[in-house]
């Protein structure tokens, strides 16, 4: 696969991680599309003055630029035979449809992570603009745990996984397009069967919602200082690793029951918890025992404190806005119940975590165990795409 030019889309902590990381093997254009005007003016200075972005990575620093930032498709889109998403769940579709009358007709789009049903947003996206021949992929997770030191110029990447699922629509693509990312990202990326394996095995849906629920239920309105943030995945603790593995063997279920039902689709790779945490982190987890030690003596999470805004001088209380809730729960676990629903399995600990987190950030999206919610047209589950049917989503 030829790719001589690849698009970024978006300005967060891992776009500044992926670009020093393509440049160890890829010397080919590498354009930013970035929605914001202040994020292009400062890597647009970067470019003029032949700035680099640092990236470290425990005794390792390696180093790149991109070659064109812009707010504008047509500038940076056009000429790309791959177009990477690296971006929260909900601006993937305001993003596609911009960029879309502007892309290769053979290009390759991919969202890393893809989170639940972008499959649904993108497909219908595609058949608006008669792109249909564009090949769309999702990526299981983000292959780093990385921070942003200063903008457009310093990157910490806290830790890497040792393997990430990906999935294709259509799926012929899966081994052209896994060997392709494995060969630019040095990752060990593995072939998924389809697109429904990513929406459940989407381990970001059990993992911050989960946290959040378990560390901030009874205790929203408490106020905290600095030094009292309290530490997210080594924060877990007995009880909410058992919030955790309810929530896991609740998807698990699930799984089993459409496999149940469709003998011929494989869920192989929809994974528990704690198992996945050990494939993904097998060189950086110190003790493997219990999903709780499996969290905390994760070498890759050192130090990543909870989600917390500032309300008065000092004084901090959780931010129920982060990506933790925002892109998770609806874009997450509320996509999973949707298949849930369509399957007829009940789900009560995820339920349980829908409504509290839901109404941390002031929306609605299941009401009396059913996702009739006033947000619910928001989300991407399938019901909002015309797919009422678990079979036409299996088909699908």
């Amino acid at each position: 696969m030829g790719i001589k030019t690849i698009t970024i889309c978006g300005g967060g902590n891992a776009s500044h991680a992926l670009i020093p990381v393509l440049r160890k093997k890829f010397d080919g254009n590498i354009n930013l599309f970035l929605p914001f005007q202040n994020e292009v003016t400062k890597f647009n200075h970067l470019i003029t003055s032949n700035g680099i972005i640092n990236a470290t990575f425990g005794s390792e620093t390696f180093s790149g630029s991109p070659s064109k930032a812009s707010n504008i498709p047509d500038e940076v889109c056009a000429d790309a035979e791959l177009i990477l998403l690296l971006l929260p769940a909900f601006a993937h579709e305001s993003i596609l449809k911009e960029i879309i009358p502007f892309v290769k007709k053979d290009a390759i789009i991919g969202a890393i992570p893809s989170r639940g049903g972008f499959e649904f947003s993108s497909l219908k996206i595609l058949k608006v603009n008669k792109q249909e021949d564009i090949k769309i992929f999702g990526m299981q997770t983000l292959p780093w745990a990385c921070r942003i030191k200063k903008y457009a110029s310093r990157v910490e990447i806290l830790g890497q996984k040792d393997s990430i699922g990906l999935a294709t629509f259509p799926h012929e693509n899966v081994f052209e397009i896994t060997k392709t990312l494995t060969d630019l990202l040095s990752i060990n990326i593995k072939p998924l069967p389809n697109m429904i394996t990513l929406t459940l095995a989407n381990i970001g849906q059990i993992v911050h919602p989960g946290i959040m629920y378990g560390l901030f239920k009874g205790n929203e309105n408490r106020k905290y200082r600095k030094e009292e943030f309290p530490l997210f995945y080594q924060g877990v603790t007995e009880e909410i690793a058992q919030i955790l593995e309810e929530m896991s063997n609740e998807i698990l279920k699930l799984t089993r029951e459409v496999k149940k039902k469709f003998k011929d689709v494989n869920l192989a790779n929809v994974l528990s918890l704690k198992e996945w945490l050990i494939t993904s982190y097998a060189n950086s987890i110190i003790d493997k025992s219990t999903l709780k030690t499996s969290f905390v003596t994760n070498r890759a999470y050192q130090g990543l404190f909870s989600p917390m805004r500032e309300i008065e001088n000092g004084y901090f209380q959780p931010d129920f806005q982060s990506r933790y809730l925002t892109e998770d729960v609806p874009y997450g676990l509320v996509v999973t119940k949707a298949i849930a629903q369509l399957a007829e399995v009940k789900m009560p600990i995820i339920d349980e975590v829908i409504v509290t987190t839901s109404k941390w950030m002031g929306r609605e999206y299941l009401t009396n165990g059913y996702l009739k919610g006033k947000d619910i047209k928001e989300t991407r589950i399938p019901q909002n795409y015309g797919i009422k049917h678990i079979e036409r989503l299996i088909n699908l």
